[in-house]
């Protein structure tokens, strides 16, 4: 598994990353805490070198704002 960032914001049903490394290819990625999948990349934004990531979660995620600050990464 690779170490997308940690989770900022929890915005609706969207959370807001800090991305360490993510390229364009990652996009449409699942996206995972632990071994819970919690959604996908859909965006990639802001500055080149280091760009934020924005997920669209799963609707069975329920305590959203729980999993401010945890580490997700990808498969």
């Amino acid at each position: 598994m690779k170490s997308v960032g940690r989770v900022l914001h929890s915005i609706g049903p969207l959370f807001i990353l800090k991305s360490k490394k993510v390229k364009i290819r990652d996009l449409g990625t699942d996206a995972y805490i632990g071994d819970r999948k919690i959604g996908k990349i859909i965006e990639l934004f802001g500055p080149v070198d280091n760009p934020y990531v924005k997920i669209v979660t799963r609707k069975d995620i329920k305590d959203r704002k729980k999993l401010v600050g945890k580490d997700v990464s990808i498969r």
